[in-house]
């Protein structure tokens, strides 16, 4: 497994795999339907985006996930992923997301947070595995709808 930036390249497989309604149903701004116009749009956004950091991951030279951070307010750093349908379950994401973690990308002195929309709970499990903790709850918006939201903290050790 390798984390990479993304390219326009990957416009068509970045939206196969979101593309799916059970992937972007869980994601505060992923739209279903999405299409391939989406993912180049996203990708040039993201490229150009100082404060977004999203990394491709791939497994034998195919994306099958991706991991990303950015500033959620000073000295905290949000994180978020996705997996496509198929590769649930696999552990992917956890693998992903401690290899981000591991990464000297992080404020010693900050917080990392990720948020959750409640009934997700592969996704609870892979912050849970990483070193997570549930610290409040929230409200998240997607798609003008109020969701029933947590907020996991991880704090960098080093």
């Amino acid at each position: 497994m390798k984390l990479r930036e993304f390219t326009i390249q990957d416009a068509n497989r970045v939206a196969s795999l979101v593309g799916d309604e059970s992937v972007s149903k869980w994601t505060t701004n992923i739209p279903f339907p999405y299409s391939a116009q989406d993912a180049v749009e996203w990708i040039t956004g993201t490229a150009n985006d100082p404060n977004r950091h999203p990394f491709a991951v791939e497994i034998d030279g195919e994306i099958v996930a991706c991991v990303s951070f950015w500033p959620d307010g000073e000295n905290t750093i949000e994180v978020g992923y996705w997996v496509g349908k198929s590769y649930w379950g696999q552990g992917i994401c956890t693998q992903a997301l401690s290899m981000l973690l591991s990464q000297d990308i992080f404020p010693e002195t900050g917080r990392v947070v990720a948020r959750v929309m409640e009934g997700n709970f592969g996704s609870e499990r892979v912050l849970i595995k990483c070193g997570f903790t549930h610290s409040e709850n929230c409200t998240l918006i997607k798609a003008g709808k109020q969701i029933k939201s947590k907020i996991f903290v991880y704090r960098a050790t080093k």
